[in-house]
């Protein structure tokens, strides 16, 4: 009777199966080896290995998988068998595994880890057969990767680049590195109780994200991030924490405007993430990073923070040995360029600082449509009011009406009358702080701001005239800023009452600063354009075709007799001329109406707007701050 060699020898040869009189019995490794390596690489990508490997080694592979997740912050893993199966001699298998077989595979490894990329690499496979003619995988180090051993461990390296600045409109950055103090708790000193209600109260920390945090961190965390601040708030705050357990600083720098209110809403912030900022960041953010909160940091969050590079090294502990396994080069994040104007911009800081209500500022160049400033206070904020808020426009938007009516026929010098009050379609219409005036020129009743004058010329207007002529202003036309922003809203009048409503800026018309910016910077310019923050990424251009050369001149002429002789007398400044309109918007339900102030104008190439949310009066309460802001941007340029 004839032994034949086992079917998994691979060095057996034809040759000395004939001089065994076996030549015809099969060759090559055994099918069963060749499928346990395959289910054990599936089983390996799905994170549990299960009856794949040996018994006696899957305690050893269990927690070698679960102690890599940890350390590298393995998201997902991806094996798969590559090349062909080797299986050992007689003599080797003899040694290793009692005669049975034993056959080693090649494995293609990829793991994603999370926030550094995809490292991938080779590693083996070694199966043996048992007793029962079952074939498995036996667990070594060794299988996780060729330079893990059993006294290695392996270690994560993370390198952030530098954070790119945000620029200005001549190249300059915005933002530069300034001192800041990382505060973070150390979860293993912390008590919830005091530590929480501490970082709430003097830092404004949000207890129930910095909970979500430090649960994330896990057990071996000693550093959680709260917040980053400025060296001089910390400063200002520091001693609250004296005895508050488990806070930990950390010096540091980072990319900021020159003051906490600077440009604020627009240039963004950035600190430890919430869930939806880490979402946005992208998946090469990890927890521990800053990233952008607000305004254009969050928007352009993996531009800013380019691609985080790292390191994975198994070293043995206390001996210096260390290999580094996977290798990847942080690329640094590309800068975002502005239209923003360094001095024109401080300049509106200036002004929104000393104001007591809500005060936004927008100014841009009429030429071009770029924005020059953007400013929203008092105090810290980023909300963008200036972009998103959404408000009555009041006389401003009777630069729109007086358009419409121009182009219906009117002209700046017709005989006009300015009734105290009027009727119509049943409802009274009156002056802001009631008044009236003698019969005179169409462009003396716009100076003045009469209403009455307006909202009489309601029913000869078609009820698209408006509509159409605001959208040519470019209110309610679709922007492209990097940024959330309203360009303004004009629905269709449901009446007549609603029709002369909407004519002097209430009923259902909504603008934005932004918005009504434009519309003076188009009566400054002739050429409606769309509004430009990043000349690179949305360049702007016109919308529709320029103002009829009468219309744009007459609308000038009217907007410079506001100031000349009319509700903004106090813009009447040395210097090149101001052009101006001002409004008084109602809203609420209260009675007397509160209202909002509103300015809106230009000055040679720089167009503006400016709303103090419940301010009061347009000329009275708004026009000392156009006062101001004129002044000190007339020194930028």
């Amino acid at each position: 009777m004839c032994h034949s060699p086992r079917r998994w020898v691979a060095v057996a040869t034809a040759a000395s199966a004939v001089l065994a009189g076996c030549a015809s019995e099969p060759q090559g490794p055994p099918p069963e080896a060749r499928s346990a390596v395959v289910a054990f690489a599936s089983a390996w990508s799905k994170g549990d290995l299960g009856s794949t490997v040996d018994e006696r080694t899957r305690e050893a592979a269990d927690t070698t998988l679960a102690s890599a997740a940890r350390a590298l912050a393995i998201e997902r893993t991806t094996v798969r068998p590559t090349g062909s199966l080797r299986c050992l001699s007689d003599e080797e298998a003899a040694r290793l595994n009692d005669g049975r077989g034993v056959c080693r595979h090649r494995l293609s490894v990829a793991h994603d880890l999370k926030g550094l990329g995809t490292w991938s690499y080779v590693t083996t496979a070694e199966v043996r057969e048992d007793a029962h003619g079952d074939w498995r995988v036996w667990w070594t180090h060794a299988t996780f990767h060729p330079k893990l051993t059993p006294t290695a461990k392996l270690v994560r390296r993370r390198e952030l680049p530098p954070r790119a600045p945000i620029l200005d409109g001549n190249g300059d950055p915005l933002t530069e590195e300034r001192p800041v103090i990382r505060v973070g708790v150390d979860p293993t000193k912390l008590d919830p109780n005091v530590t929480y209600r501490q970082l709430r109260l003097h830092l404004g920390v949000d207890p129930g994200e910095l909970r979500q945090r430090v649960k994330a961190a896990g057990a071996g965390a000693r550093f959680v991030p709260a917040i980053t601040v400025r060296e001089e708030v910390w400063d200002n705050v520091a001693g609250h924490f004296d005895d508050t357990p488990g806070v930990v600083t950390r010096e540091d720098t980072m990319p900021l405007a020159p003051t906490p209110t600077y440009a604020r809403a627009v240039l963004g912030t950035v600190g430890p993430p919430t869930p939806e900022a880490l979402e946005d960041a992208g998946p090469l953010a990890a927890p521990t990073d800053d990233v952008g909160l607000t305004g254009l940091q969050r928007a352009f969050q993996r531009r800013l923070a380019g691609t985080p590079g790292g390191r994975v090294v198994v070293e043995v502990p206390n001996t210096g040995d260390r290999h580094v396994l996977f290798r990847q080069a942080p690329r640094p994040g590309v800068p975002l360029k502005t239209t923003l104007d360094p001095m024109v911009q401080e300049a509106a800081e200036n002004v929104v600082a000393g104001q007591t209500k809500p005060t936004s500022i927008v100014a841009v160049r009429a030429s071009t449509g770029e924005i020059l400033a953007v400013a929203n206070g008092p105090g810290v904020t980023s909300y963008n009011r200036a972009f998103v808020g959404r408000y009555p426009p009041g006389s401003t938007f009777k630069v729109i009406s007086a358009a419409a009516l121009l182009e219906a026929g009117l002209g700046i010098d017709d005989r006009v009358s300015c009734p105290a009050e009027t009727f119509v379609g049943g409802k009274r219409f009156k002056n802001a702080y009631g008044g009236s005036r003698s019969d005179g020129p169409f462009r003396v009743a716009f100076a003045h701001s009469c209403n009455t004058t307006i909202v009489e010329r309601a029913e000869g207007l078609s009820d698209d005239a408006l509509r159409d002529v605001a959208e040519r202003f470019g209110i309610g036309a679709t922007w492209q800023l990097g940024l959330p922003a309203f360009s303004g809203s004009v629905p269709p009048p449901r009446d007549l009452v609603e029709k002369a409503a909407s004519m002097i800026g209430q009923g259902r018309v909504e603008v934005s600063v932004l918005g009504m910016a434009m519309v003076a910077a188009a009566v400054a310019s002739g050429q409606p354009r769309v509004p430009v923050l990043l000349p690179e990424d949305a360049p702007g251009g016109p919308v529709g075709e320029p103002l009829p050369e009468r219309l744009h001149q007459d609308l000038r002429a009217l907007m410079r007799a506001v100031v000349e002789t009319g509700s903004a007398r106090q813009l009447d400044l040395i210097g090149e001329p101001v052009h101006a309109k001002t409004g008084t918007a109602e809203y609420g339900s209260a009675n007397p109406p509160h209202t909002h102030a509103w300015m809106i104008g230009f000055r040679g190439d720089i167009a503006f707007a400016i709303v103090i949310e419940g301010g009061g009066a347009g000329g009275r309460d708004a026009g000392p701050v156009a006062v101001r802001f004129l002044e000190e941007a007339r020194f930028a340029h």
